[in-house]
């Protein structure tokens, strides 16, 4: 059998899907929510009453799951991966405050592996954290190193790993997809998948539950591509290659705010389970104070197909209200926050608003604008403010910011304000102050700006770098401030070395870096994947393998030279 005619079992779907939420009582959660203490694995730790609280509550939640479902009969003697997130462990990291519950609380972590031990030997934690972000150094900040120990699991880095690709003719939007082999058994039905996520809000997709978890399953270049104006679509094609088989969300102590950037505690103290991953979702965001119907990942994901609304909820759905993220460099708690940033935008997407030449606009025009592209440069240059005002820096240095390719009105750019008012390249060009331009879309201005970044989306710490380079401010997370910085400096050398040794050994990990928003070509997909015509019955397969092909010498050394790259732009940019 080649490549080609490789075949997937279709996901057995359960015969009764159900979520189960389990409440807390009432107690301080707040002590190591973040990072284990050094007293992890000692009878003193294992005996305080909120671990006693959080082994339970773990249990009983999966137990009344198992109840409902049968999961364990399904997970029993198999290799089991928990893919936890740990996009950054904000823990000790030279911050305003010590630790922000932006990742899955370790203590949950633990209590779920020793829930699952009962039943299987075979238990990987797997993760792969933000670019920039070496996860073996997520690991030894959360404490998750000494976890593997205690319980003697595996810990795998998924972007050191090799990886297999795959053509998926139904997607809309990640038509290539590439995945670490690890999770290929998943494919198969011979390995069981848990998406233990966070529950928090998100500057990209709102919230950030089991359905955005996925993206961590991603090599680094591929995680970047569409991850702009088409991201949920994107995650909800992630979801036609591997759907997790179990969906745990911990909102012991929830996040609010601007996550990825730091994010403030929240006491929902809830342990949210379930086989359908959507369906889980909905739950949690109903009980974080959202309208689920009103969220347009959920919008996508029911509408291909991966919803179940015949789906049990059982468990007492009480909301606690968490603020919602803010992305905009136009709503009034930025403005205040950063009085004397000029942010434009202006857009000519094919789904952009059209505009004339009136002189000023009302503000909801402005915010519809800027708002055309959420999954992209926006949130990731809210990011970097969000980080700077994290890190307790003065904020009322001048600066202008621009997204998007201007909105073009009779062949010129045009760009708007806060309030409403435009703005042509000759009027930017004249303007006092820095300038800051983010993303491909503005590559048109490089000339004109004090700084250019590229890409849709940029690196995730560039916008952060740029801000400092620009404001003449100190990082405070790459000093010794951070306590963690040398072991993160480590932890970063060794992942590129361990990913140039791949390399040349001549293995491809990842596509070629998008520096733009253009669809997948699919007009070669025939070609691509061996069929004999367009109308082959191969192109109807929901799961084709595309083999990568070995690197050459040349690429090796290209590649080699990018990953040096990557390291450094991590700490300037």
């Amino acid at each position: 059998m080649t490549n080609q005619e490789q075949t997937f079992p279709a996901k057995t779907k359960y015969k009764q899907n159900a979520v189960v939420i389990s409440h807390a009582p009432d107690g301080d959660y707040r002590q190591d929510f973040v990072a284990l203490p050094k007293n992890y694995g000692t009878p003193a730790y294992f005996t305080r009453p909120d671990i006693q609280t959080i082994y339970r509550l773990v249990a009983e939640n999966l137990t009344q799951l198992n109840e409902l479902t049968g999961f364990i009969h399904r997970l029993a003697g198999k290799q089991v991966l928990l893919k936890p997130n740990l996009v950054t462990v904000y823990s000790q990291m030279g911050l305003v405050e010590r630790d922000y519950p932006e990742t899955t609380d370790p203590r949950v972590l633990d209590a779920l592996v020793a829930f699952l031990k009962q039943h299987t030997d075979q238990i990987v934690i797997a993760e792969s954290s933000g670019r920039g972000v070496p996860t073996h150094g997520s690991f030894r900040v959360a404490g998750l190193d000494r976890l593997a120990r205690h319980h003697q699991v595996r810990l795998v880095a998924l972007e050191e790993e090799l990886t297999s690709r795959y053509i998926l003719p139904q997607a809309t939007i990640q038509k290539e997809i590439i995945i670490p082999n690890i999770l290929e058994p998943v494919l198969r039905g011979e390995a069981f998948l848990i998406s233990v996520a966070k529950m928090k809000t998100n500057l990209y997709t709102e919230v950030t539950l089991g359905l955005k978890n996925a993206m961590g399953l991603l090599p680094y270049n591929l995680r970047q591509r569409h991850h702009h104006f088409a991201l949920d679509e994107k995650l909800v094609d992630i979801l036609r290659l591997i759907e997790p088989d179990l969906t745990v969300i911990d909102g012991l102590v929830g996040g609010e705010g601007n996550c990825p950037a730091p994010v403030d505690p929240v006491d929902s103290r809830v342990i949210i389970s379930g086989t359908n991953c959507l369906e889980t979702d909905q739950a949690a965001a109903r009980m974080m104070g959202f309208n689920p119907d009103r969220i347009r990942l959920f919008q996508a994901a029911d509408a291909a197909g991966f919803g179940d609304p015949g789906t049990r909820v059982i468990g007492d759905q009480a909301v606690t209200p968490y603020r919602p993220a803010d992305p905009s460099l136009f709503s009034p708690s930025f403005r205040e926050q950063f009085p004397n940033v000029l942010a434009l935008t202006g857009r000519s997407l094919p789904h952009s608003m059209k505009l004339d030449h009136a002189k000023q606009y009302p503000p909801d025009v402005v915010n519809h604008i800027a708002m055309e592209c959420r999954g992209g440069c926006l949130a990731s240059i809210r990011f970097g403010f969000e980080m700077l005002y994290r890190e307790g820096l003065p904020r009322d240095f001048q600066l202008v910011v621009i997204i998007g390719d201007g909105t073009l009105v009779d062949g010129e750019r045009i760009y708007l304000d806060a309030d409403g008012k435009t703005y042509t390249t000759a009027k930017i060009t004249a303007l006092p102050g820095k300038k800051l331009a983010v993303g491909s879309c503005t590559q048109h201005l490089s000339k004109i700006v004090d700084r250019h970044i590229n890409g849709c989306m940029p690196f995730p710490n560039q916008p952060h770098v740029a801000l400092h380079q620009l404001t003449g401010t100190y990082c405070r997370v790459v000093s010794l401030k951070n306590r963690h910085l040398i072991p993160l400096l480590t932890a970063t050398i060794r992942l590129c070395e361990k990913r140039k040794r791949l390399y040349r050994a001549g293995h491809r990990l990842d596509c070629q870096l998008s520096m733009g928003y253009a669809p997948f070509d699919s007009r070669s997909l025939s070609d691509k994947v061996g069929a004999t015509s367009p109308t082959s019955p191969l192109l109807d397969q929901a799961i084709i393998p595309w083999p990568l092909p070995p690197l050459n010498p040349a690429e090796i050394k290209a590649l080699c030279a990018q990953e040096n790259r990557a390291m450094l732009a991590t700490f300037f940019g």
